[in-house]
């Protein structure tokens, strides 16, 4: 019976050890990959040269590095289904309320350490992309 008490004894100094080396704390997203989500606010320019700005929303869902993206921006609603890959974040977007009909594409943005995404947004159909940034509100 002693064993059991040494055991229990070396099993709880282990978890401390291990509790104390962990560089600061743990990171408060999970599997889902909630480190994008939030709401941010969006700058863009498109094909055209036309500027436009408004309010991107992002959602973890039940996937690793999958997210729900939603835009309110000058002229229209879209959303889109985006996927994370290292410091890349890639998204395929639709239109789904707008002034000029309907559209649809696909945009790259490169996640900055500061939290900026930036990056270029395709339209199916249009030769050139446009630009964007997306910032994190604070």
């Amino acid at each position: 019976m002693k064993w059991i008490g040494w055991t229990a004894a070396i099993i709880a100094f282990c978890l401390m050890l291990y509790t104390c080396a962990l560089p600061g704390d743990l990171p408060a997203d999970d599997d889902t990959g909630a480190g994008l989500a939030g709401t941010y606010t969006v700058n863009g320019v498109d094909p055209l040269g036309v500027e436009y700005s408004g309010t991107v929303v992002i959602t973890a869902t039940d996937v690793t590095d999958r997210y729900e993206v939603g835009w309110i921006v000058t002229g229209g609603i879209h959303e889109g289904i985006g996927v994370v890959d290292g410091s890349t974040f890639e998204v395929s977007w639709a239109a789904i309320a707008s002034g000029g009909g309907t559209g649809s594409g696909t945009a790259t943005y490169r996640i900055g350490t500061d939290g900026v995404l930036r990056g270029t947004r395709w339209i199916t159909g249009v030769a050139e992309p446009g630009t964007e940034e997306i910032f994190p509100d604070p």
